[in-house]
């Protein structure tokens, strides 16, 4: 579902997936379309599998590549996980278990049912752990810093770990899986918000994360929040690691005002970057007199300074 972003979709190959087998692989370009008279500009490369089908119309149904990928890798069930080894990963059983823990702890606390199951797959990168749900090619940053990373998809219940160097407990993707398919959060500033407050960033936890938010901010005296949460701050991924933990931010002085039942109204708001700007001065408590910038850097440093945050008791 990731590559289905309003490009048009063209089917450039269908190739048997192994000698003599019956299933095919379907490739599929997901890009803009020639005639428009501009540059191609490809999203995704997609690869489905075409399996026979007796009872469908034509006697064949497209399936997901992710079942054949995965069904020689080893697997753990650990709670309500089950974690898929791509090869050449190693397990970790106290790391398996923290997070078995942990989804469970996130569902109590926002009075949620916890997913019956959910599949977490730990590979060597991003772009294996793409190529594993059948996307062969997708878009990811460049640079040192890069290529390595967590990913989710909610309505399936799957979590892709594409960093060996966190492994099992990539906790931000754990949250997605377990809030998003309940809660339905209306506005991406929750969304990401509550996933790095309880469970970092990039594998680190908000804690780390605030002290590099006040660098992020003395380096750019200029830069506001607007131009943050909207993505066109300068700094490359250092603005990227801001917007997040800037989100994470925002969440954590909703909790520390309102407690859970704040969150819970702030999720349920609908709109943009702009219309949640316009009105975060409610949930977080900021008066007529200041500004939301103001604001932002006040509460950046104060964080910063005492080197804690208003974290409930979730297990990690």
């Amino acid at each position: 579902m990731t590559a289905y972003q309003g490009f048009n979709a063209t089917i450039v190959a269908v190739t048997p997936a192994f000698p003599g087998d019956s299933v095919y692989a379907v490739k599929i370009l997901h890009a803009t379309n020639s005639t428009s008279g501009k540059p191609v500009s490809a999203l995704a490369l997609q690869r489905l599998s075409a399996v026979r089908a007796p009872g469908s119309p034509f006697g064949w149904q497209l399936a997901n590549a992710l079942p054949r990928v995965t069904r020689d890798w080893r697997r753990r069930d650990v709670g309500r996980i089950t974690f898929w080894y791509a090869p050449g990963q190693k397990e970790s059983f106290s790391k398996a278990t923290e997070t078995a823990q942990f989804i469970d702890s996130v569902a109590k606390l926002f009075a949620v049912t916890p997913p019956a199951h959910i599949d977490a797959y730990v590979t060597a990168s991003t772009d294996e752990a793409w190529r594993a749900v059948g996307l062969d090619f997708f878009p990811d940053g460049s640079g040192p810093d890069t290529g390595f990373g967590g990913r989710s998809i909610p309505p399936a219940g799957i979590v892709l770990i594409g960093d060996p160097r966190v492994g099992e407990d990539y906790l931000h993707e754990f949250v997605h899986v377990v809030l998003s398919p309940t809660l339905h959060p209306g506005n991406a500033l929750f969304n990401e918000g509550v996933a790095v407050w309880l469970g970092g960033h990039d594998g680190h936890p908000a804690l780390q994360m605030y002290p590099l938010l006040r660098k992020y901010q003395s380096d750019h005296p200029t830069v506001t929040i607007a131009q943050l949460l909207h993505g066109g701050a300068p700094g490359g991924s250092a603005a990227s690691d801001a917007m997040y933990t800037t989100d994470a931010l925002i969440v954590q002085a909703i909790f520390h005002r309102s407690g859970i039942p704040g969150l819970l109204g702030f999720a349920k708001v609908v709109g943009s970057s702009d219309s949640m700007l316009a009105r975060l001065p409610e949930f977080v408590g900021v008066t007529a007199k200041e500004s939301i910038d103001g604001w932002w850097r006040a509460e950046t440093e104060r964080v910063a300074s005492e080197g804690r945050g208003v974290l409930p008791s979730v297990s990690r």
